[in-house]
């Protein structure tokens, strides 16, 4: 007897609810658009202060009378400040999303919340595409931990209080935290001194010209990686100093810093970019054959760029980096190698297990390889684990920074009726815009 062909499963969604107004009205939002949509509301206890874990538990006790699944997250070392904050919490939400197999994870950010980013980073006098700032659509902000995960943000043109409007409608009760009205943070201070109707639309003007300067700009240094760069199976890459320095002359080509910035992330497998200093002192290494160190790679005189093993695991404190991996678990070691167990992974270091041919490895690099320890297999250069396997993520680092996400039709559809819904209750005033 032959049946239907099964039906392909429902998507699966997540979103960043705080209990505070913008993520409440999200999900009473998406809850409206697509009731059947398996929602995973992720809650993060800060534990910052006293009244946080009854916070939680009163928002995971709504969201869960609205159909999600609910995940409270425990941040195991709060310390105060609100970029630490940010970055644990991005962590423990990526590392959320992946063990529920959530692909896009959505934050309540709004225009206003655009328009106070945007005015934060104008006043810095960067560069022009330090403006590109926050879109509906982008990579997670975290690494390795989310890799493969989108940041969606369906309210960024709707305004904060045409979401309290939409509350209140609902009648819906939700959480202010003090810490949105203390003066101390820049933030607030620009939440309380309103800007021009006028003056904020020129910063989204400058904003959307800034987005669209950095999409050429990647897609230039993208093109470049392709016919510039070789990756190799050991997590490294030989570069053409000429492509990257046409006619032998200064570097600073159209994507080329861009495309040199890429290549140190994805070979070091670090979290935070290299300062534009690092950036511009690599390329003229690179055009002048000359050796070179920063920001946890290594560039050798012949161009070849790989993990630096006197940076091996810095990041994590000065230990040398290692990763216990069960049996059907999986890891990523030093944010280059994504293996599955079982496996214990080390750093090769200056060992050779006999009967490993590392010739394809140039000398410097050999250090960084990660082996198994119980086993001795040297991991990265076409080894395999009995029963695991080991994955590069080099390509995955490359296109998480260069290439952009592209939402799906139903998350086009779900999101704009979302949208829709929470903009019924339009009030009159909006809450750092003045004309």
């Amino acid at each position: 007897m032959t049946g239907r062909p099964a039906p392909n499963p429902a998507p699966r969604l997540g979103l960043a609810l705080s209990g505070g107004g913008d993520s409440t009205a999200l999900l009473l939002a998406l809850r409206a658009a697509a009731p059947d949509l398996t929602l995973y509301a992720y809650i993060v206890d800060h534990a910052l202060r006293p009244e946080s874990a009854e916070e939680a538990r009163s928002t995971a006790a709504f969201a869960e009378k609205l159909g999600a699944q609910v995940r409270v997250l425990q941040w195991d070392a709060p310390r105060p400040g609100q970029g630490r904050a940010r970055t644990a919490r991005h962590k423990l939400l990526a590392q959320a999303c992946r063990r529920d197999g959530v692909s896009t994870l959505c934050l309540a950010h709004t225009l206003d919340d655009r328009i106070e980013t945007l005015r934060m980073r104008a006043s810095r006098a960067g560069p022009q595409v330090s403006l590109a700032g926050p879109g509906p659509l982008d990579p997670s902000p975290v690494w390795p931990e989310g890799r493969g995960l989108g940041i969606a943000r369906p309210f960024l043109d709707l305004t904060r209080d045409t979401l309290r409007g939409f509350l209140q409608k609902s009648g819906a009760d939700w959480i202010e935290d003090p810490s949105n009205a203390d003066p101390a943070y820049e933030r607030v201070r620009l939440r309380q001194a309103p800007i021009s109707t006028s003056a904020a639309q020129s910063l989204l003007e400058r904003s959307d010209a800034a987005r669209r300067a950095r999409a050429v700009e990647d897609a230039a240094a993208l093109a470049l990686i392709k016919r510039g760069a070789r990756l190799t199976s050991w997590g490294g890459a030989i570069l053409d100093p000429n492509a990257f320095a046409p006619d032998g002359e200064t570097s600073e080509t159209a994507g080329a810093a861009r495309a040199f910035q890429t290549l140190i992330l994805a070979v070091s497998g670090r979290q935070a970019a290299p300062t534009p200093a690092l950036l511009r002192a690599g390329l003229d290494a690179l055009r002048r054959g000359q050796a070179w160190t920063g920001a946890g790679a290594l560039l050798t005189p012949a161009g070849v760029l790989g993990r630096d093993p006197g940076a091996a695991g810095r990041a994590d404190g000065g230990a040398t980096p290692v990763l216990k991996i069960e049996a059907g678990e999986a890891g990523v070691f030093d944010g280059r190698f994504e293996i599955t167990g079982p496996a214990r992974v080390e750093m090769l270091d200056h060992s050779r297990p006999p009967g490993v041919d590392l010739r394809a490895v140039p000398g410097p690099f050999r250090a960084t390889l990660p082996h198994d320890a119980a086993s001795g297999v040297v991991l990265g250069h076409g080894s395999h684990l009995t029963g695991g396997e080991t994955r590069l993520l080099c390509e995955a680092r490359i296109a998480a920074g260069l290439v952009a996400l592209k939402a799906s039709a139903w998350f086009d559809g779900v999101f704009a009726e979302a949208r829709a819904c929470a903009a019924l209750a339009k009030p009159q005033a909006r809450s750092n815009i003045r004309s």
